[in-house]
């Protein structure tokens, strides 16, 4: 008996201590189902956040735009494997299309296709320059505007040398990232800057040589102007009088908006138009001069013939065909009112237009 009450308890304590050692496992392994559930459910859901499609569509447009304005610049002809390269990293970009944000390349690409444009526009007005031999009136900008645009051809030329070459990135295709455009330019900011440096310095040339251009050309209209004054253009061709002088008023208007090109044009315009009506004026004037002296000629000759007729032979009260009567008006008189009133006036001086950066 008393070995049975023994064995009874040996086995209630084994029992207990089972019970226990179950209880402390469930209740180790419980938190741990929870945590990898927890894990897999932030998991999956980063995981659908990066796979998210991002919108790249305002930078694309906006480097679509840049390119645009490089073609127009001219970059296909004067950087055409700089464009190239350009265009063709742009394209392999878009044919990714793996929803990725691409944002930055693009906006690289379309600092590249900027710059190719300032550089552009620098080249075609530098062959303007030249052809018209506009350099002296600005040598200062001119030299400076030849230092960046030498600088900007030699930065794109090593980039180029360490670039892959177009076929290459073609033949990529969809493997070949945006950064492989101009990778090779040290610094990228520099590299556009010096195409808009150069472009300026030029621009100044520009703008300075027909800003001088238009000063001495509106001397010139003025003087043409006075000229036309002098024989009454403003009574005799009253119409034609007033477009040559608005001529010089949209010209002055060209020349204070920074259009001093513009401005050049219509004064040219108006002192070559006041030239004319000047001239054609005055001839006419010297016609009708000539038409009044014959005709004031032939009213002495009339009168001297009748006082010798009268003489000779006497006549009475009686009209005689071929001699005018006594009171008879020959010429018409001149009704001109007072020419001055009529003169256009315009400012000997001109609001002047600064050089705007470009």
């Amino acid at each position: 008996m008393k070995k049975v009450s023994l064995l009874f308890c040996a086995s209630l304590v084994l029992l207990f201590a089972s019970c226990k050692s179950t209880q402390q496992v469930a209740e180790e392994e419980t938190p741990k189902v929870e945590t990898v559930a927890e894990e897999e459910k932030d998991s999956a859901g980063e995981q659908a956040q990066e796979e998210k499609p991002v919108d790249n569509g305002k930078s694309l447009e906006s480097c679509e735009a840049s390119r645009k304005a490089a073609i127009e610049a001219g970059a296909k002809e004067y950087y055409a494997d700089a464009f190239a390269l350009t265009d063709t990293a742009l394209e392999a970009l878009k044919n990714l299309n793996d929803g990725k944000d691409h944002n930055a390349e693009l906006a690289k690409l379309k600092a590249c296709f900027d710059a190719l444009a300032n550089a552009s526009k620098a080249r075609k007005l530098k062959e303007r320059i030249d052809a018209e031999g506009l350099a002296p009136n600005a040598q200062a900008d001119y030299d400076a505007g030849e230092k960046s645009l030498a600088e900007f051809d030699a930065m794109a030329k090593a980039a180029l040398s360490v670039e892959n070459t177009v076929e290459e990135i073609k033949s990529a295709a969809l493997s070949v990232r945006s950064e492989s455009a101009f990778s090779g330019i040290a610094d990228p900011a520099k590299f556009g800057k010096t195409a808009l440096a150069a472009y300026n310095s030029y621009y100044a040339v520009y703008f300075k040589s027909y800003k001088k251009f238009a000063n001495e050309e509106r001397k010139n209209a003025l003087a043409q102007k006075k000229a036309a004054d002098a024989v009454k253009a403003q009574i005799a061709r009253k119409a034609e009088y007033k477009e040559c002088a608005d001529l010089i008023i949209k010209g002055d208007q060209k020349y204070s908006t920074s259009n001093p090109e513009g401005a050049y044009k219509d004064y040219k315009a108006a002192s070559a138009s006041f030239e004319a009506l000047a001239n054609d004026v005055a001839a006419k004037r010297a016609q009708a001069q000539k038409a009044i002296d014959e005709a004031k000629a032939k009213v002495k000759a009339s009168s001297e013939y009748a006082e010798k007729a009268d003489v000779e032979k006497p006549l009475g009260d009686e009209p005689v065909a071929g001699i005018e009567a006594e009171d008879t008006v020959l010429l018409e008189k001149d009704e001109f009112a007072n020419p001055d009133d009529q003169i256009i006036k315009i400012d000997e001086s001109v609001q002047s237009g600064a050089v705007e950066e470009r």
